[in-house]
């Protein structure tokens, strides 16, 4: 996923169901503003996997980069930063041919909404994985997003069932930052886990 700073807040989809690499570009545009209630985004992507063992099914680790190029002098700003944007898994659905009962589990600070999070006029709104709150900056090394058990027994890629839908969403309490451009690229691996 890459996540570009400047454009509408829109939901985005990734729709390619052939067993390649998935890439959404999703636009977004920060305005200044006086409020406590972030900015968000999303992205949804499908995750098949028909590994069953006792050990387990299926893990998503997910790291990400974050660059910042500013587009006019500081004048009493400060940049956007990584900690500035808050990432949570906001839902998993399954689809029709999914095993059940399933067994999903969102990785520690990813469990939440970054819309639903009150900030501080002016402040960064997020508090860090540690704290339930993980941000784009958390994911500068690896980490385990998600687990669960296999998704489904047949995982026939051009197939309208047998995944699972997560949607992944972004936010940013739109601050007075230094004008500028951003992006992050948010990779995510599926393996066997967890």
């Amino acid at each position: 996923m890459f996540l570009a700073g400047k454009a509408e807040a829109q939901t985005h989809r990734i729709t390619n169901t052939s067993d390649t690499t998935l890439t959404t570009v999703i636009p977004w545009t920060l305005t200044p503003a006086s409020t406590t209630t972030p900015a968000t985004v999303a992205a949804q992507f499908r995750l098949r996997s028909s590994r069953s063992t006792a050990s387990g099914g299926y893990r998503v680790d997910a790291t990400a980069t974050f660059v910042v190029t500013d587009t006019a002098a500081v004048s009493g700003g400060a940049d956007i930063a990584a900690t500035d944007v808050g990432v949570g898994i906001t839902s998993i659905a399954a689809v029709v041919g999914t095993d059940t009962p399933r067994a999903d589990v969102i990785g520690a600070g990813f469990n939440y909404n970054p819309g639903a999070v009150v900030g501080a006029n002016g402040l960064s709104a997020y508090t860090g994985l540690a704290s339930g709150q993980a941000t784009i900056s958390d994911l500068s090394t690896s980490r385990e997003i998600l687990n669960g058990n296999r998704i489904a027994a047949n995982v026939t890629i051009p197939s309208a069932t047998n995944y699972l839908l997560v949607t992944m969403t972004f936010g940013a309490l739109p601050q007075f930052f230094t004008p500028c451009t951003f992006s992050s690229v948010v990779t995510l691996t599926i393996s066997n886990g967890p």
